[in-house]
This record gives C-alpha cells, structure tokens and sequence, in this order.
C-alpha cells in the first residue's frame, strides 16, 4: 500500500528543489546578461575623452530599454 503522505512529501521535496534550481538559473543568466551589457556599453561608448557623450548615450539607451523590458533596466542598473 502506498503512503499518501510520504509520497505527498518526497514530490513536494522534488517541486521545491526545482523551484530553487529554476531561480538560482534564472538569477545567474540575470547577472551574465547585466554583465554583458555592462561591457557592451563600456567598450563601445565610457572610454576616457567620451565620457560626458558617453553619459547621454547611456540615460538614452536606459529610456529605451526600460520601455520595452522594464524596470530592471533603468539607468541606475546599467551604471
């Protein structure tokens, strides 16, 4: 006969184990990504004398971004 209850437990156990797995996955793309673009920006606009132009370029990218992918990419994210 099966045990509803321990079975009950050990699915729950297999459900929260992936639910973790599935966030800790999502958390490091997240960090790869910001990272990526981090470099992205730094490479292409932040060197030495282009600073301040590189400063508009940066709010500018963050207006549009925001705009389509949200909060997570205010300016204050991408700095």
């Amino acid at each position: 006969m099966v045990d509803i209850s321990t079975l009950f437990e050990r699915v729950s156990a297999i459900i929260e184990n992936r639910k973790y797995r599935a966030q800790a996955q999502a958390n490091r793309e997240a960090t790869l990504m910001f990272w990526e673009i981090g470099a992205r920006i730094n490479s292409v606009i932040l060197d030495g004398s282009r600073a301040t132009y590189g400063k508009k370029i940066v709010s500018a990218l963050a207006t549009q971004l925001t705009e389509i992918h949200g909060k997570s990419f205010e300016l204050r994210n991408l700095r």
